[in-house]
């Protein structure tokens, strides 16, 4: 009777065919059931990853600072007598600071060479100034014409920056209507004065390809005044500045607007000679060699226009300004300067205009 029972159970116990397939179904089953709990969670892992990221982004690495203390900004010396008396200001909003820290890029110095004065020659002689010149006070030579009109050229041997000037607006023949209606319009302006320096070799890669602004000015009793449009105008003012750094941020020189290269353009007389008078105060930008630098704040920076610390271009004989924008831009100097700097740009009504450093003054040379 135990020998039956024992050999019962025994093969009870003994795996079968219909066993092994009933196991092996609930193994396969918590198998599948396992690989898609393991997918599920690797996609809802990685959409929170990527939600993470994208709503927490790492902040930008510490400004590198490696340039040292940068000199301070060399704005023009201005009496504090003849800035505003009182700054409100009138913006949509807060004044937040949305950037911390900026870019601020080395400015090479030029060598001057024993080739320097065969340069200066070579320039002047492209624009028609051939006869020997003039030697001026330190390395500034002059250069003088009289065709098409009496022209003087001014040249720095050190920087290769010149002033071209002109008995133009002495010149009644350039006023007649005929010849305004040949006064190029603001695309052909502008390409005037890029062929211009094109043709002496002085056309600038950050400057090539932009846009420029143009003014339209008339003639009144020998002097230069703005006109309305181009149909009362006598001549058109071309301003060339470089194209905005990173594609952001605009450039402002000593006078705002006003380009580090500015022509006069006359309809009188075609081509490149139709440029009557020019500035040329282009230094080179070495974009590929820049540190990081830290801000001031805008709040600070407001601050120090209400206190008549910012430097005033436009707007100096008002005694009430609104501001109504501010914005980050870079200070293209007149002079030579060791390093491109941003600054902070505020802007109101009746054309005023005002900038203060945007570097935080603990990385400012003090007075």
């Amino acid at each position: 009777m135990n020998n039956s029972v024992t050999n019962k159970n025994k093969t009870s116990m003994e795996p079968t065919l219909t066993n092994i397939n009933y196991f092996s179904r609930v193994g396969l089953k918590f198998l599948l059931i396992g690989i898609v709990v393991l997918m599920l969670g690797r996609v809802l892992w990685n959409a929170f990853i990527a939600y993470w990221t994208r709503t927490h982004p790492p902040g930008p690495p510490p400004p590198t600072v490696a340039f040292g203390i940068l000199p301070k900004l060399n704005f023009p010396i201005q009496d504090e007598d003849d800035k505003p008396d009182e700054y409100v200001l009138e913006i949509a909003g807060t004044l937040t600071d949305s950037v911390d820290q900026l870019k601020v890029y080395f400015m090479p110095k030029p060598s001057v060479s024993l080739l320097t004065d065969q340069k200066v020659k070579e320039i002047a002689a492209k624009y028609g100034f051939i006869f020997s010149p003039e030697m001026l006070a330190g390395d500034l030579y002059r250069f003088t014409k009289t065709q098409p009109l009496d022209m003087s050229l001014e040249i720095d041997s050190n920087f290769l920056n010149f002033s071209i000037n002109s008995n133009y607006l002495a010149k009644p023949e350039l006023l007649i209507s005929e010849q305004k209606r040949n006064l190029p319009e603001e695309f052909e302006a502008v390409n005037v004065v890029k062929q211009f320096l094109t043709s002496g070799g002085l056309m600038p890669v950050d400057v090539a390809t932009s846009a420029g602004t143009i003014n339209y000015h008339k003639s009144l009793g020998g002097e230069l005044n703005p006109a309305l449009s181009l149909s009362e105008a006598d001549f058109v003012k071309v301003d060339l500045n470089r194209i905005p750094v990173d594609d952001l941020y605009p450039l402002y020189t000593p006078e705002g607007e006003k380009g580090v290269i500015s022509a006069m353009i006359s309809g009188a007389v075609s081509g490149t000679t139709s440029v009557v008078e020019m500035d040329y105060f282009y230094h080179e930008v070495d974009y590929s060699t820049f540190e990081t630098y830290p801000l001031r704040g805008i709040k600070s920076a407001w601050n120090m226009v209400q206190a008549g610390e910012a430097y005033v271009v436009g707007g100096q004989d008002l005694e009430r300004v609104v501001v109504r924008s501010v914005e980050l831009a870079y200070y293209d100097d007149f002079q030579y300067q060791a390093y491109l700097q941003p600054i902070y740009v505020f802007k109101g009504d009746n054309n005023f205009l005002a900038y203060v450093s945007a570097i935080h003054p603990n990385y400012l040379q003090k007075e």
